[in-house]
């Protein structure tokens, strides 16, 4: 049985494994941290951690778990130059204090310096929650997804449609386009955009199974076979 039929009897439903996108109702990024544990995804990475809250909940679910938590806590123009740096060291300590008595290594580094520090394939999972921006979101999903094996998760948080231009948020922009621009499916979104709150986040999270790497044909600037 493989990771999306191990996913639908967890869940209790069936998946159109066609469908674009499919909410899961009544579901929140709690409940996805056991859902990790029950499908034995053991050794992961949080990217975005702040104070660790939700790496100690990842850790709390799965006493497997091997983790990697990490984040810049770094103010740099344009994303925490409004915070001060005292502010994020102190972000960062507290990390450490959460995590302490868990299988977990903090590491601080920007996310694309700290990605070439991972083997491909040698993640089970990864959940994304750093820097909102087009950009930087796009440059995550496209580098972390190589760390994680085939039928292993990618994930993130963070799955707000807003349209103020003093708030960058491209999250769901960032996982549409290459979830179609390699022919990913589906996009699970945890909990339904009319569930109440709680038990859903203020904030959903996505994430899919990581297919095997679409096969090209050689020379052709990058066909994909049986398209």
């Amino acid at each position: 049985m493989n990771t999306l039929e191990t996913i639908q009897d967890l869940l209790g439903f069936k998946v159109n494994p066609d469908s674009r996108i499919v909410e899961i109702a009544g579901y929140n990024r709690n409940m996805f941290a056991e859902l990790l544990f029950s499908l034995g995804l053991n050794k992961g990475v949080e990217m975005g951690v702040e104070t660790g809250l939700y790496s100690e909940v990842l850790c709390k679910a799965n006493p497997n778990i091997e983790l990697f938590s990490i984040d810049a806590w770094t103010a740099y123009k344009g994303y925490r130059d409004h915070v001060s740096q005292e502010k994020l060291d102190g972000f960062m300590e507290k990390t450490k204090e959460r995590l302490a008595s868990y299988n977990a290594k903090v590491i601080k580094g920007f996310s694309m310096d700290v990605v070439k520090q991972f083997e491909d394939g040698s993640l089970d999972f990864v959940y994304i929650d750093g820097n909102h921006e087009f950009q930087h979101t796009v440059n995550d999903i496209s580098e972390w997804q190589k760390k994680v094996r085939v039928g292993g998760i990618v994930a993130g948080h963070d799955y707000i449609f807003r349209n103020n231009p003093g708030y960058l948020m491209h999250v769901p922009h960032a996982i549409h386009g290459y979830i179609d621009s390699y022919h990913i499916r589906p996009l699970f979104i945890l909990g339904a955009k009319d569930d109440p709150k709680p038990p859903r986040d203020s904030a959903r999270s996505w994430f899919y199974v990581k297919p095997e790497d679409p096969r090209m044909v050689p020379g052709s600037g990058f066909k994909i076979l049986g398209q």
